[in-house]
């Protein structure tokens, strides 16, 4: 069994990040993004939900989050928690020329550990105003959609993972596969 922490921004969707790693079989705590680390030894992998600040504007808000990429651990990043990843590791992120919300066509590039069997394309729910506009160096962009180019990332300096798209509400097709497929790499 996989023991995560979903780091919460705020949003309406994080006791939805929760209930989904429940509903594999695992267990999840939820924790505000203003409280302290806890003892890194307590979890198998991390997860960055989302929520309403806005990025780049309120980085320095969530900057202390980079002790979480110094323990090793995985990591997931979904919508804030997917632009927060990025800026933590020498990406930007600004205003969407086109912002996406509701159902959303995403292009899978590269199936890779986090998206195995999303290929080649799958309905998601999205929304956002910013997105990442340039990808981090230590990043692979792994899916696309119409109007973003960037909605998943696989990192080169640890085991993590970014989306866009929400993967814990029941509009996502084959949302739990996105947790399942995280959980996995817990495991590991």
């Amino acid at each position: 069994m996989v023991r995560a922490l979903v780091v919460a921004f705020g949003g309406q969707y994080n006791h939805l990040i929760k209930r989904s790693i429940e509903r594999l079989g695992h267990e999840a705590d939820l924790r505000m993004y203003t409280m302290p680390l806890p003892d890194p030894f307590d979890y198998d992998c991390i997860v960055f939900g989302g929520g309403p600040l806005t990025m780049p504007k309120d980085f320095e808000k969530v900057k202390h989050l980079e002790a979480y990429l110094k323990l090793g651990k995985p990591i997931l990043g979904i919508c804030l928690g997917h632009q927060v990843l990025a800026l933590l590791n020498g990406g930007e992120v600004g205003p969407s020329p086109k912002p996406e919300y509701g159902d959303v066509v995403i292009y899978v590039d590269d199936e890779d550990d986090i998206l195995k069997g999303l290929a080649p394309s799958f309905k998601a729910w999205e929304s956002h105003n910013e997105e990442v506009i340039k990808e981090p160096p230590n990043s692979k962009v792994i899916a696309h959609s119409d109007f973003t180019r960037v909605q998943a990332l696989k990192y080169q300096n640890g085991p993590f993972y970014s989306v866009q798209f929400h993967p814990e509400v029941q509009h996502t097709e084959k949302g739990p596969l996105v947790f399942e497929n995280f959980l996995r790499i817990c495991k590991k």
